[in-house]
């Protein structure tokens, strides 16, 4: 379990942000990205986020998969799972169907097990029964 953000299939990978590489700003891709320097912004991705070791992401990530190799800080919503291996670093709150953390890994932060969707239609539900609850107790 450990190794998959570093032993993921380099083939299916379609873009690289190399070591010694950083970016600023909104990165939108369709398909698979790998990340072994730093970006500050967020990523949106339609396939899967590879952070692997050495690299950082200092932003929103929404991905159908994020695998931490490297260390993520901000929020972070994957429609299928997210998963820290033994040199992985999570610091944020995780809006996920499944999450895998390894016993070496850091995780800071809060956990929904929810998909992406779900956790931000609940999230949009409670919002009126807490105002309506902070009206009643006024």
């Amino acid at each position: 379990m450990g190794s998959k953000a570093e032993n993921y299939n380099a083939s299916k990978v379609n873009s690289v942000i190399g070591r010694g590489t950083e970016f600023e700003g909104t990165i939108r891709t369709n398909e698979t990205l790998r990340v072994e320097g730093f970006v500050k912004g967020n990523i949106f991705s339609e396939g899967t986020l590879i952070v692997g070791k050495g690299g950082k992401v200092d932003g929103k990530i929404e991905a159908v998969n994020l695998l931490v190799g490297g260390e993520v800080y901000g929020d972070f919503y994957a429609s299928n799972r997210i998963e820290a291996n033994a040199t992985g670093r999570i610091y944020g709150n995780i809006h996920t169907k499944s999450l895998i953390v390894d016993e070496s890994a850091i995780f800071q932060g809060t956990c929904e097990m929810l998909g992406r969707e779900e956790a931000k239609n609940e999230k949009k539900a409670a919002e009126p029964e807490a105002e309506a609850e902070a009206e009643a107790t006024a």
